[in-house]
Formats: structure tokens, sequence, C-alpha cells
């Protein structure tokens, strides 16, 4: 814990309070004196006594708005690992109109090598997660402040009751709305984290999903749903479970998460 971050983020973190404050306090107990640390998402859900889902829009808004940086791991890294943060002082204003400097490397959302859930908290700490990476499932060309996301309960863009759509043209809708194709409280993030896949795990099998449907001219009413089947059935044989244990990687997935990284 640095005495030295907390103090900056409690006197000059320009915002309002509420949940994103909470979440700087949480990064800052376990940040070095450079305000680096690296926190599964899981852990950082229940330092501040949010839901997972929660947790990460606070996180991924705090990142676009510049007040953290992104500094290892974006993409995830090996199985097991975390992103790396890094709480940027040079943002801490103290004034509500200030704009935040130093944004090098931080990004809103990240690329399509999942969202991940993680196994621990930083520098010791006791909270633990599950294994995996802290990232949410989008689209690499687009980049989406999570906090303006449209409510889950809105049908996806260019769906309709009757309607069915390929996936490319699912995904072209999504991008040109400004949403993501699989939501950060999708129903199948609870699913995952409930049977012991990890964030990491989804990834691969989203990456996997697009590779067999986007040549295709497949049409599906609800390409949300397909791919929550694809998970819960492990249609690409990604992963295996045994008893009282996380998911490991087949041979196949394995492969599969070598390609996607």
């Amino acid at each position: 814990m640095s005495i030295l971050v907390m103090a900056r983020v409690w006197q000059d973190y320009p915002g309002s309070g509420g949940s994103e404050l909470l979440a700087l306090l949480a990064l800052a107990d376990w940040s070095d004196d450079d305000g680096q640390c690296w926190p599964s998402m899981g852990a950082i859900a229940e330092k501040t006594r949010l839901s997972r889902s929660q947790a990460q829009r606070i996180v991924h808004g705090l990142i676009a708005d510049g007040f953290v940086l992104v500094v290892g791991n974006e993409a995830g890294g090996k199985p097991g690992s975390t992103r790396r943060y890094q709480i940027n002082l040079a943002a801490m204003t103290g004034r509500m109109d200030a704009t935040p400097t130093g944004r090098t490397g931080a990004t809103g959302s990240v690329h399509a090598t999942g969202r991940a859930s993680a196994a621990e908290g930083s520098h010791g700490c006791g909270e633990t997660g599950r294994t995996g990476a802290t990232q949410t499932i989008s689209e690499p060309s687009t980049t989406v402040n999570t906090r303006e996301q449209a409510p889950a309960s809105i049908p996806a863009p260019g769906k309709t009751k009757s309607e069915s759509q390929t996936l490319k043209t699912f995904l072209a809708s999504c991008k040109a709305s400004g949403v993501k194709p699989i939501p950060d409280d999708d129903p199948i993030f609870s699913y995952a984290e409930q049977v012991g896949l990890s964030d990491e795990m989804l990834a691969v099998a989203w990456a996997e999903f697009k590779a067999r449907y986007l040549p295709t001219a497949k049409r599906q009413k609800d390409w949300r749903q397909h791919f929550r089947n694809a998970v819960r059935r492990n249609w690409f044989s990604l992963w295996f479970l045994k008893a009282e244990e996380e998911a490991r990687w087949t041979t196949a997935g394995e492969q599969a998460r070598r390609i996607a990284a």
C-alpha cells in the first residue's frame, strides 16, 4: 500500500466521488509509490463491494478518462497473468474541469483477446478471483466507453423480433451504433464465472465463433444467444472441466489461444 498515492487520490481526484473514487482508492491500496499495481478484476470487485461487471465498467471508465493507465499485459498475457495498472498522478489536478493528461498507453476497451477475470490481488494481497486477465470482449476496430453503452434490454442494432441477419451484418450494425457485440453485462460472463471458465477462454471462444460464422451466409435472429450456446455446450472443444477445479485448456483450446494471443 502506498500512503503517498492514496493521499494524492483523496486530495486531488477531480471527480465527484462515488464508485470511481472508491475504485481508485482500492488501486492505491495495492499500489507502490509509483502508482503501479496488478489486481484482478475479481479482487477489485470484492474490495469495492461492487459486482464484477460494475467494477469492470468503472475501471474501464477510469482508463478511458486517463486516470488509470494500462502499463503491462494489456491483452492479458499468458494464462494466470493480470493487467498491470498505473494510477496516473499527473491527471490528479483537484479541479472538476481538469483535462486528464499523460494518457499514453491507456485504452478504454480491449481487443478481442477477452475480458478476463484474474487470480489474485496484487503485491501479495489475499483477495482471489479467477485465472485470466482483465479484459472485455469487443471488436478490435471499436473503442467504447462502457458507461455510455445502450442498456442490455435494448435489442441489438439491426435486429427485430422477426428479422434474422448474418454475423457480418450484426457486427457492422454494432460498430455503426457504437455498442459491443457482447456487452460487459451479458449473462455469459456470470455463467462462465459460475462454472470456472476464465475470461481468456471466453475471448478465444469468441475468436473461434467469428472464424466459423463470419465467412458464411448463416443467419440468426440473436447472435448473442448463439454465442452463449456455443460457450455453454463447448462447441469448439476448447476446455475441459474436473470436479472442484476451474476449466483447463484442451490441445485444441491451447492452439486456438496461441493464435488469438
